[in-house]
């Protein structure tokens, strides 16, 4: 039978436990549903930080130095940011209540998957609809503090080189198999390996494209067939939930670039 201190300790550590969790698996990434931003909590990127103040102001800030806002203070109080099916960011009490703030700026699908970002160049951006997915979705969501888990438009996931979240990883081999695994064991690949390729590249396109090229650029072996033949910005994602969506394109930004990269950038491919 549980003494009374027994029982109090494990009351302060189930109310510890509800204080101190995070509110989002992924540091600079809100999801849509899945994730909320309260109040008192942050995306966090580097110097950057994405607050959700307690007056209902939802503030960037860079070393601690204000650089943008909704300027919503004191409209309400305790109230969360989330992430439409639409696209839209949004901002409602915690209370209950209509919404106090939206960026006015919705995705073309109005049912789907938006991720919003905050970028190593300090720019906040929402990315969508979701593209393509290897549909590799854990029931055990994973958490990492310092995840690297983004290719961005352009970006090259070179041979032996990987993202990664937790116990999640997606690896460019040196077979050119571009492979999922969970804690070492894979679960899902492009079958790309033994085709007579070494030290292949896995490239994130403008168009949408997700590609496997041989070293020298002159082969594609695989692709995700989601090129749209234009020229704009995407984010291949490895999600806390072991899947890898391409989002995009992207669809508002709060333009609050940073003149210069924050210092102690995340490195956002890691060796296999």
């Amino acid at each position: 039978m549980a003494t009374p201190l027994s029982l109090a300790l494990l009351i302060l550590s189930a109310l510890l436990l509800g204080l101190f969790a995070p509110p989002s698996e992924a540091i600079n990434i809100l999801y849509r549903d899945d994730h909320t931003l309260y109040a008192g909590y942050s995306l966090t990127q580097n110097n950057y930080r994405l607050t959700m103040e307690i007056d209902c102001n939802l503030v960037l800030y860079d070393n601690n130095k204000y650089v943008w806002s909704t300027k919503t203070s004191n409209i309400a109080h305790d109230c969360h940011a989330t992430l439409e099916r639409d696209g839209t960011l949004s901002l409602y009490p915690d209370t209950g209540g209509n919404r106090v703030w939206n960026n006015g700026k919705p995705g073309v699908a109005h049912d789907a998957d938006y991720v919003l970002v905050l970028q190593e160049d300090r720019n906040v951006v929402i990315y969508g609809p979701a593209k393509w997915a290897t549909n590799t979705t854990s029931k055990t969501p994973a958490y990492d503090s310092k995840p690297n888990n983004i290719l961005g438009t352009n970006g090259i996931l070179h041979a032996e080189h990987s993202l990664t979240y937790g116990d999640y990883m997606l690896a460019m081999q040196a077979d050119c198999n571009l492979v999922v695994y969970d804690k070492g064991s894979a679960v899902w690949h492009t079958n790309t390996a033994g085709k007579g390729y070494r030290d292949c590249y896995l490239k994130m396109q403008s168009d949408g494209d997700l590609v496997v090229y041989s070293k020298d650029g002159s082969h594609r072996l695989w692709s995700s067939h989601t090129g749209d033949g234009g020229h704009k910005n995407y984010e291949l994602i490895l999600q806390p939930n072991r899947n890898v969506v391409i989002y995009g394109p992207a669809i508002w930004q709060a333009n609050t670039h940073a003149v210069s990269r924050a210092t102690n950038d995340i490195v956002m491919v890691t060796e296999v």
